[in-house]
């Protein structure tokens, strides 16, 4: 049995660990992570015997290592691995340029480990069967290779926030580059970029065209754009298709000149696919095999061309921390991590924040025309009852207990009508300048009316020039202000490309996109607005899910002046820190 650690926890590795059940001759025996919090988590959850943040006690538990660790740490990681004698098989891209490549399999020969970039389409039967036909002729000579893997990426992931390795060609070129030099060889003599920047300077959107001395080949990869995720190989006889995905390759044709002649072939692609580049791994260093010269000459050249594209990319350096912009901060539903969302004590405790902007909340209507503060048009995933809020009396809403499904108690906490929050928070808007977001709830139920309702009530209270409206329906935004002019408002969708387009015809000041949606490109749109991000991977009081660290000030770069957050308190003392 080969004992195999894994480098890293993030979401490859924990579907490694399920894929290296299906392969006999290797044992997961240890995994490492410099933060010994998520390598314990990591331990506990896949049932792994050796977690630790210490190197020399991850060295002695292994005889093989799986890199699985974000990009910039790839090579540094297979360095030090290969030196102590350890097999590698390293997550793509292994290395960020050609020199790194060469060292690496260099010291691999050196030590007598196997070094292996992890490409699990390469093994694939359906993978080994087109290499085979274009092997024998069938197609003829392959004279022009396109390939493309694109898959539209939230924002607030690595693949968007990693300035220096983040982008798409750096997360998905090894895919398209695979067919390219298998089929065309590494000896091109030309690669020309053109790449889509998001705001942030990582690109969203890459086409590469290498130009060979009697052939060509395009790759496309993307992040913030969809294209047809097929290959297409053709030959001066024939050509193959392969449908997308056609890195999980299960079907793919042979057609020719005549239309009437298609032979189609279909192979199986068991699982997520990493059994096949596991098993031809654990087979290689079994036979005591090092790197084949054409497994070699494929990982130095994707590494070359990840250098080429990165030398000419304008991203600049990241930002110091004395350089990143702050962020504004506002409380999503109160601190609604430690309370529960949209009652009193959530806003109490986010009022008393020093430097709090404002709190966010929700407004809708009850059966008896009571203005109430709560998420979501059901009680069900926040309290213990079920049905539209619509459909309850005031007293009914306000007799149902916090729901909470972490196993803790629940807490009386009632949810409150929108003058009893006025009344709570409105020292703070006297004293202090507090700002409500005020979110009315009328997408999916159509409160008529409630526009003007909850204006009303605002002017009653005096809080006219600490309110903001904001809704994901357009008509509500227009409504407001038609209503009240002066009213300052933000257009609520997932993306920011929704929220400038629904507030251009609405009449809205300011946007309101998910963190997870800020792939638009803006400019005059953009101009003078505030733009008010809400954070929807952050965790609710009571869910049980782990709250996730964050540096706010890296969406910064995408535009974003303010941030809805769950946990305020995290971040109100340090200016958006972690």
């Amino acid at each position: 049995m080969l004992r195999l650690g894994i480098i890293g926890t993030g979401r490859i590795a924990g579907r490694f660990v399920s894929e290296c059940r299906e392969v006999s001759e290797i044992v997961i025996s240890a995994v490492y992570n410099p933060s010994q919090e998520s390598a314990e988590r990591f331990s506990e959850a896949c049932g792994i015997p050796v977690h630790t943040d210490n190197p020399e006690e991850f060295k002695e538990a292994v005889d093989a290592v799986y890199i699985a660790s974000p990009h910039g740490t790839h090579y540094e990681y297979a360095r030090e691995m290969l030196e102590s004698g350890k097999h590698v098989l390293c997550e793509k891209p292994m290395a960020m340029s050609s020199s790194e490549a060469e060292e690496l399999f260099a010291l691999s020969e050196k030590k007598g480990v196997l070094l292996m970039e992890a490409e699990k389409t390469a093994y694939a039967p359906g993978f080994l069967a087109m290499e085979e036909i274009i092997k024998s002729g069938r197609i003829g000579t392959v004279r022009d290779v396109e390939a493309a893997f694109t898959r539209l990426t939230p924002t607030d992931v690595r693949e968007y926030l990693d300035l220096s390795f983040g982008g798409s060609f750096t997360e998905f070129a090894s895919y398209p580059l695979l067919p390219v030099f298998r089929f065309l060889g590494t000896d091109y003599r030309e690669a020309v970029f053109r790449s889509l920047n998001a705001p942030n300077g990582v690109d969203s959107y890459t086409k590469a065209y290498l130009e060979y001395e009697n052939a060509f080949a395009t790759v496309k990869t993307g992040l913030g754009v969809k294209s047809e995720g097929q290959l297409l190989i053709s030959g001066t006889k024939g050509y193959l298709l392969a449908p997308s995905p056609w890195w999980l390759p299960k079907k793919f044709e042979v057609r020719y000149e005549d239309p009437n002649r298609i032979e189609t072939y279909e192979y199986p692609f068991e699982g997520f696919g990493l059994r096949y580049e596991i098993r031809a791994f654990a087979d290689a260093v079994l036979k005591g095999k090092t790197a084949g010269s054409g497994e070699k000459a494929e990982a130095v050249a994707r590494a070359g061309i990840l250098e080429r594209f990165l030398s000419g990319q304008n991203r600049g350096d990241a930002p110091t921390e004395a350089e990143k912009k702050e962020v504004v901060i506002w409380a999503h539903r109160g601190c609604s991590f430690r309370y529960p969302e949209n009652t009193i004590p959530a806003f109490l405790r986010a009022a008393e924040l020093p430097g709090i902007t404002g709190v966010e909340l929700d407004v809708q209507r009850t059966k008896d025309g009571a203005l109430v503060v709560i998420h979501d048009e059901t009680v069900d995933r926040t309290r213990e009852g079920n049905g539209y809020v619509k459909d309850f009396t005031l007293s009914e809403l306000q007799a149902l207990k916090v729901k909470r499904t972490d196993g803790g108690e629940t807490e009386p906490y009632y949810i409150p009508t929108l003058q009893e929050v006025f009344d709570a928070l409105k020292p703070f808007c006297d004293k202090n300048g507090l700002k409500i977001n005020i979110e009315l709830k009328t997408s999916v139920v159509r409160y008529e009316g409630i526009e003007r309702e909850v204006l009303e009530l605002v002017r009653k209270n005096s809080l006219r020039e600490h309110i903001v409206y904001s809704s994901f329906l357009a008509d509500s935004i227009r409504i407001v202000k038609e209503l009240e002019p002066k009213a300052r408002t933000g257009m609520l969708a997932v993306t920011l490309e929704d929220c400038a387009a629904a507030g251009k015809r609405a009449g809205a000041d300011d946007l309101h996109p998910c963190v997870a949606g800020l792939q638009g490109v803006f400019g005059k749109e953009k101009s003078g607005r505030k733009i008010r991000a809400w954070n929807a991977s952050e965790p609710l009081f009571g869910s049980g899910r782990e709250l996730p660290k964050r540096d706010l000030r890296e969406y910064t770069a995408f535009g974003v002046t303010d941030i809805f957050t769950n946990v305020p308190e995290r971040y109100i003392d340090q200016g958006g820190l972690k």
